[in-house]
């Protein structure tokens, strides 16, 4: 599995300003860990390597609370997420066969549905295997080696969801209710702590750095 699971490079992406939810929602304290830290143990609790993660907007407040993860400064990030991605494709090693891309507040997919995306990507190393909710495709999703060259042409707003369409008669879709909670507003984080059932911390300190739930859409990487 050692080999294997160094194969595929997992992405966090973590790069936005968060303006709607008006904080770093990534640094939102839940069980004693933050929300990014949740989702690398669940990267690594699946079985994959240690994940990048991309920032940008709050990079300063991440790297201060979380000095020891694979921080990626992308200091355009404001050109927006397909920039992001782009950017992320320069700092994944040359020996990657693919290209796991998660959001960083996707905070409802587990270990196991991390460690499923990988398993189905290992049956067909060259297709993409991606996560099917609200009728359609997203992330998470597996790339292959294949797009990374498209992958690396994204630029401004147009994330990924182009690359999913154009390979829909070829997707491996595994179906994922859980990708479709994403935390966009106060109102998502409330709903989601509702859900949990636990008490949860405040943020730890509210910083000034950008310069600029069920319900959800869970398509914060689409737009």
């Amino acid at each position: 599995m050692s080999s294997a699971r160094h194969e595929l490079t997992t992405v966090i992406l973590a790069a936005g300003a968060a303006q709607r939810f008006g904080d770093c929602k990534h640094l939102l304290v839940q069980g004693g860990k933050s929300l990014l830290q949740h989702r690398v143990d669940a990267v690594l609790e699946a079985g994959l390597s240690n994940p990048l993660i991309v920032t940008g907007a709050w990079h300063n407040a991440i790297e201060q609370m979380h000095p020891h993860l694979n921080l990626k400064h992308h200091h355009n990030w404001h050109q927006g997420l397909g920039s992001s991605i782009a950017f992320a494709m320069g700092c994944v090693p040359e020996n990657a066969r693919a290209v796991l891309l998660l959001l960083g507040d996707q905070v409802a997919v587990s270990n196991e549905e991390i460690a499923q995306l990988h398993r189905r990507w290992r049956q067909q190393t060259d297709k993409v295997v991606c996560a099917h909710y609200q009728h359609a495709p997203g992330v998470p999703a597996v790339f292959p080696r294949s797009l990374f060259p498209a992958l690396r042409e994204l630029d401004g707003d147009r994330g990924a969801k182009a690359l999913l369409e154009a390979n829909a008669n070829s997707l491996h879709t595994i179906p994922m209710p859980s990708a479709a909670i994403d935390i966009d507003t106060p109102e998502d984080w409330q709903r989601w702590q509702n859900t949990q059932h636990e008490l949860t911390e405040p943020l730890t300190g509210h910083q000034t750095e950008p310069q600029t739930p069920p319900e959800n859409s869970g398509d914060a990487l689409w737009n």
